[in-house]
């Protein structure tokens, strides 16, 4: 009992890390495959890749008929 709660808290703490440290890691890559862009760490830039990942990541449902 005790290895799995300590399992399921390291699993928490890894989807965490990756929710905060994705767009972050987003915003980097764009900054360093295009320098021109000079994107700034922030609150709101952070927000933006989150809303552009989450529209990019829909998909259109197919029915199967």
């Amino acid at each position: 009992m005790r290895n799995e709660n300590a399992l399921l808290i390291l699993w928490a703490i890894l989807i965490v890390a990756l929710v905060v440290f994705g767009p972050l890691c987003s915003i980097w890559a764009l900054n360093t495959l295009f320098p021109a862009l000079a994107i700034p760490y922030t609150f709101d830039t952070w927000c933006a890749i989150v809303i552009l990942g989450g529209a990019l990541n829909t998909r259109i449902g197919k029915s199967n008929t």
